[in-house]
């Protein structure tokens, strides 16, 4: 866990030297007097929803305190836009929107849902991409126009199924890829068995890693973006966007896609239930999981 302090002292503004990773004076929450963080950033799956893919009662009363209260809330997810907007429904709240892993920010639904950042993946990684499915029979998904496109394949459905179940996407069948050839997705998705998505990471991080961001997500997704892309960079704009200094913007999450905006944030919080390499990235990990309220129980320590 890197020590920051996510409270009173020694507050980080954009633009200072050693804002992320750098060590802090503190290692503790409770150790220092609380900042007016303006900015909240959630994760969804494995953070704020718990392993029914639910939003505790806890976390949601929590949340709307701190929209209530004048803060910012932003759900920030893998998931389509349109995925992600049900939750705020949820909520009782609004707010922007960072949708696929960072390639797209979004203004809240009230002021109209337009696109404040989006950095497509270029058409050269994409066709590549569907070159390498259909070759090896696997099952990607390819996201365009906040449309979400599968070649029609009885073989393949299983994963489609899975995915459908996981995020509540609509999957558009087509009978292959090769009419999208040319065209900028905003991320495209393998879904595959656990052990052949780890194969799958090691090959194209190898491969594809200083060009593309290639990012594990659920334990059956490997996701290519734009090299610029993730939660980190969306959380960033949205901060910039709004007049919000960096210190005062505060993070949740626990999966690798997670890692970049835990580390911009003033303060990232890992829950109990998060991966290693994501609570080495954070500043502080919360005693609970996703299925205890963790969101709700840091929210209440930092008197927000």
């Amino acid at each position: 866990m890197r020590h920051a302090d996510c409270s009173g002292l020694g507050a980080r503004v954009s633009g200072e030297e050693g804002v992320c990773g750098s060590p802090k004076r503190v290692s503790s929450m409770d150790s220092a007097l609380v900042r007016p963080y303006r900015l909240v950033a959630l994760d969804l799956d494995g953070t704020l929803l718990n392993d029914d893919g639910q939003i505790s009662p806890e976390d949601a009363a929590a949340l709307r305190r701190f929209a209530q209260s004048g803060g910012t809330v932003v759900l920030a997810s893998g998931r389509m836009t349109e995925n992600i907007w049900p939750f705020y429904d949820a909520l009782g709240i609004e707010g922007p929107t960072i949708a696929y892993n960072g390639a797209m920010l979004r203004n809240p639904r009230p002021e109209g849902g337009e696109p404040i950042l989006h950095l497509p993946l270029p058409a050269r990684y994409a066709d590549a991409l569907i070159d390498y499915a259909q070759q090896e029979h696997l099952q990607l998904n390819y996201y365009l126009d906040e449309r979400l496109y599968a070649r029609d394949d009885p073989a393949l459905r299983a994963y489609t199924d899975l995915y459908a179940r996981q995020t509540g996407a609509v999957f558009h069948f087509v009978p292959d890829l090769e009419r999208f050839r040319g065209c900028e997705p905003t991320k495209a998705l393998i879904v595959a068995d656990p052990p052949v998505r780890d194969a799958l990471y090691q090959e194209w991080q190898a491969r594809w890693g200083a060009e593309v961001t290639v990012v594990r997500t659920n334990p059956e997704y490997l996701e290519f973006l734009h090299k610029e892309a993730g939660k980190g960079l969306a959380l960033e704009a949205l901060a910039r966007h709004y007049g919000i200094p960096q210190s005062l913007t505060l993070a949740f999450g626990d999966s690798f896609n997670d890692i970049s905006m835990l580390e911009w944030a003033g303060c990232g919080v890992a829950v109990a239930n998060a991966h290693p390499e994501v609570k080495a990235a954070a500043d502080w990990v919360s005693p609970r999981s996703n299925n205890e309220s963790a969101v709700g129980e840091e929210l209440k320590r930092l008197s927000l």
